[in-house]
């Protein structure tokens, strides 16, 4: 149960330069293995055919590898939901990577020595394989899902110690209930002072309209116009954006029919906006928690009901992001 738990764990989708890490490590350990320990009769070699076969199947197996990974992050990586993406998942497309270099070996085996091979030898080999490289990737994803969980978590600890509580984003109902009682106890001379700061702050509204954010989609007439710390974060759903945002304490939200990374250029003047995956940008003024897992990092943004991904890769830029305001504010 406690594997199936484990499996069932959030794992980042690996990068085109750890498949070629991995291809070129597996490699190397495919041809010194052959080498040193002679299976499957190769003790009978000579030492310059002993090298020359460990190498021919060490190249098939980084080969594999890498065409395999190279073919997952271009054709199938874009097309599935990162952060539905497990540990399990990830082991089970490296046996299927192991599967396909069991078939590529057998097929370089016949052609070498120009034979064709029973069936009972396919089977020989995948268990050669698998023994050779079940063991050890299981155990090297582990030590990657842990290493990478415990990146984050203290990432996102020091993050959130660097979060200022603003009053603004928090909003009390028992705050607003003294205000409706306050109201109820006002004197007269209270009121025209009330009115005062009332025109005042109706003269300060009109000041801000220069300072209205606009958003448009690729129909200039389908637009939104909102304060700008009023912007919560933006999500990418197809060929729209959902724009979550805040009016009076409430949540809010627009769709519009454009891309993400149009909606990031028309932000391109607010530094506080950040770009933490290649589905959200997110108003890091607005961000009340961060967590981490070993995926990335998880913001509890203000008033959102989901958390806002940040991916690995884009978690130094959203720590420097973070610092910067921090000491803006400080």
């Amino acid at each position: 149960m406690y594997l199936v738990y484990l499996f069932n764990k959030p794992f980042p989708v690996n990068t085109w330069r750890w498949y070629k890490l991995r291809g070129i490590g597996f490699g190397l350990f495919v041809l010194s293995f052959l080498f040193l320990f002679k299976p499957f009769r190769l003790d009978l070699y000579s030492p310059l055919q002993l090298l020359y076969t460990s190498a021919m199947y060490g190249f098939v197996t980084g080969f594999v590898i890498l065409t395999g990974g190279y073919f997952f992050i271009k054709a199938i990586a874009p097309r599935i939901n990162e952060e539905q993406w497990t540990l399990g998942k990830q082991i089970l497309l490296n046996i299927i990577l192991m599967i396909g270099i069991t078939i590529c070996n057998v097929l370089v085996t016949q052609w070498v020595h120009q034979i064709t091979l029973p069936l009972w030898w396919h089977f020989n080999m995948l268990k050669w394989v698998l023994m050779l490289g079940a063991l050890p990737i299981v155990i090297a994803e582990l030590f990657s899902y842990n290493y990478y969980l415990q990146q984050h978590v203290k990432s996102a600890e020091r993050l959130s110690k660097n979060i200022p509580v603003s009053h603004e984003a928090v909003r009390q109902p028992a705050e607003r209930g003294v205000h409706h009682q306050l109201i109820n106890n006002i004197s007269l001379k209270q009121i025209d002072t009330i009115f005062s700061v009332a025109e005042e702050e109706t003269k300060a509204i009109f000041r801000r309209r220069s300072s209205l954010l606009t958003l448009t989609g690729d129909n200039q007439n389908d637009r939104l116009e909102i304060p700008h710390k009023s912007l919560l974060a933006v999500q990418a759903l197809d060929n729209y954006v959902n724009i979550f945002w805040e009016q009076n304490g409430n949540l809010q939200t627009t769709m519009l029919r454009n891309t993400l990374t149009n909606i990031n250029e028309q932000l391109s003047d607010i530094p506080c906006m950040y770009r933490s995956h290649r589905g959200w940008l997110v108003n890091t003024k607005r961000v009340m928690q961060v967590e981490g897992n070993a995926q990335g990092l998880k913001l509890s943004v203000d008033l959102l009901p989901q958390p806002v991904p940040v991916s690995r890769g884009n978690i130094p830029g959203y720590r420097q992001v973070a610092e910067q305001h921090l000491i803006m504010q400080n």
